[in-house]
Formats: C-alpha cells, sequence, structure tokens
C-alpha cells in the first residue's frame, strides 16, 4: 500500500513539476520590463520613423512590463496609421518588443485644386510622408471618381514594364478620359489616348524610341502619338 502510494506521489511530482515551474517562469516573464522596441519596415523607404512607431507603442516615460502589454490593440493602433499597410507585434522573453511594420505603397504622386496626394499600391488616397518622398510618376488634369479607376490600371501596367517605368515621370488627364505622358529623358509629349490596346502602344513606343535613339534623333520631335491604331504619329 505505501509503495502504491509513493509510486502515485513520484507521478503526480513528476507531472505536477514542470508545469509549476512553467508557471512560475511564466509569471516571471510577465513582470519583465520591457527593455528595447525593435522596428522592421520591410522596405528600404521610410515613410514612417523608427521613432515615431516606437512613441506609438510604448510611453519612453513610463516603464512598462510585458504583462500589461495588450498586442491586439497596439497591432490595431498601427494599422489605422495612415503610412502603415499592416502591422505584427510580438514580443521576446528578454524584453525586447519586436514590430513588424508593412508600410502603405506610393504608385503616384497626384496634384489636385493645390494639394498632392498618393495613390498607394491598392488604389487609395495616401497622404504625403513628411519624412520620405517618393519617386513616382506625377498626375495631373482631369481627376475624379470617373478616371480614377483608369488611372489606378494604368498606372499599374506602367509599374509592370521596366522601360515605361524608368521614362514615364507626369500623367496628365485629359478632359476627355484620354491620357498623355511627359518622358523623362527627352521633351515630346506622348498621346496616349485611353486604355484600349495598351500592349499595342507600348510596343509602338519601344520600337519608336529604339529607332530614334539608334539615328540620334529623339530630341527632334515634340508630339508622338500613339492613339490610333497600329500606328505612331510624330510632329516635330
Amino acid at each position: 500500500m505505501k509503495n502504491t502510494l509513493r509510486k502515485i506521489l513520484k507521478i503526480i511530482t513528476i507531472i505536477l513539476l514542470p508545469v509549476s515551474l512553467q508557471i512560475f517562469a511564466s509569471n516571471r516573464n510577465q513582470t519583465r520590463t520591457i527593455k528595447e522596441v525593435k522596428v522592421d519596415h520591410q522596405s528600404s523607404d521610410m515613410y514612417i520613423t523608427d521613432e515615431t512607431v516606437r512613441r506609438m507603442v510604448l510611453n519612453p516615460q513610463n516603464k512598462t512590463e510585458i504583462g500589461s502589454l495588450k498586442i491586439n490593440e497596439i497591432e490595431k493602433l498601427l494599422d489605422n496609421h495612415a503610412m502603415i499597410e499592416k502591422s505584427e507585434v510580438f514580443c521576446t522573453i528578454d524584453g525586447i518588443l519586436n514590430v513588424k511594420i508593412k508600410q502603405r505603397q506610393p504608385l503616384a504622386r497626384f496634384y489636385e485644386e493645390g494639394k498632392f496626394f498618393y495613390m498607394d499600391s491598392q488604389g487609395k488616397k495616401m497622404p504625403l510622408s513628411d519624412s520620405f518622398s517618393a519617386r513616382v510618376p506625377l498626375v495631373t488634369g482631369n481627376i475624379d471618381k470617373k478616371t480614377w479607376e483608369n488611372t489606378y490600371n494604368l498606372i499599374k501596367f506602367i509599374q509592370n514594364d521596366e522601360f515605361l517605368t524608368k521614362n514615364i515621370t507626369k500623367i496628365n488627364i485629359k478632359r476627355n478620359g484620354e491620357y498623355e505622358f511627359d518622358m523623362r529623358i527627352v521633351s515630346f509629349v506622348v498621346i496616349w489616348g485611353d486604355l484600349e490596346e495598351m500592349e499595342q502602344k507600348k510596343a509602338n513606343l519601344k520600337a519608336f524610341y529604339k529607332q530614334m535613339e539608334k539615328s540620334n534623333t529623339l530630341n527632334v520631335y515634340k508630339i508622338v502619338n500613339l492613339k490610333y491604331s497600329n500606328q505612331v504619329v510624330c510632329t516635330k
């Protein structure tokens, strides 16, 4: 009987001891003070600074215990920031609060009624950043709800092509909803027209560039019109 009781107590001790140690360690960990906030932007562009993120998640004047952190609320606060698309926050046992930030990515800078703003990668309005200026094309002209989606599709098309991304610096939206481009290297205007046959227009523009570069005559033309099917109309 005594041997049986000893065996039972031994088994209970073997089971409870690790659990007790784990609870003790967990409670001890909860009372640790946050020593550092590490911010991972996951991008070389800094539309929101590390210091801004640190001020949002912790009060630098007060010591914060791990157990008092409300991770979900911190993530909601960060996700509501105008420069942040998504955040992930977690704390390690050594008192390091890790904050991963996926920033919103501008596709173009818009100018409308004396104000500048970005269009981001999801096709939404985004304010300019105080800490970083994106190298993206400027969009001007007839900006409204009707042209917004078409302009987003056009900008995504441009972004997916290295030649167009490198060379188009400005997009102007005409009153009839058609588009014109200013180019980086030369001074002519590209009349793009609507969003029909964009692959063909791109191919025509590349072929024109290549041919004019060979003859060193790119600067001769003032207007390059691509809006007509399967042809390039140039004006000197």
